[in-house]
């Protein structure tokens, strides 16, 4: 019976941590032209192992996690552990079967190819 009373005062005195961390709302530039939407986040910290891009019922979804990374004693430290979240409605203009991505030294490029049928095109006019 002892054992359940140290084992209950033991539970008092250190109870779980849970760290707490923070969600960003990463700022991202959008253009637009003929061929395609191109979006550009600024994700710093975030690698190809802790990105994710999802693309359901007409929403892309982006969520990456920056963590620390351990190259020696830390001295100071410019960006906190965070998750990136940030979502946005796709046209259905978008051929969604092509769309892209590619990650760049915190820079994610997300391309949103037009239908091909939505694009201009020209008309080639013959002689004679």
């Amino acid at each position: 019976m002892s054992d359940e009373k140290t084992m209950v005062r033991h539970e008092e005195k250190a109870p779980e941590r849970i760290q707490q961390r923070r969600t960003v709302t990463p700022p991202v530039d959008i253009y637009e032209n003929e061929r395609e939407i191109l979006l550009v986040a600024d994700i710093p910290g975030v690698n190809t192992d802790t990105l994710r891009i999802n693309l359901e019922g007409g929403e892309l979804n982006i969520e990456g996690c920056r963590a620390h990374t351990t190259r020696g004693t830390l001295v100071a430290e410019m960006y906190e552990t965070c998750d990136y979240l940030r979502s946005f409605k796709i046209p259905n203009t978008i051929d969604t079967g092509k769309i892209d991505a590619e990650l760049t030294n915190g820079v994610l490029k997300v391309h949103l190819p037009k239908m091909e049928t939505l694009q201009p095109r020209r008309i080639e006019v013959k002689v004679g």
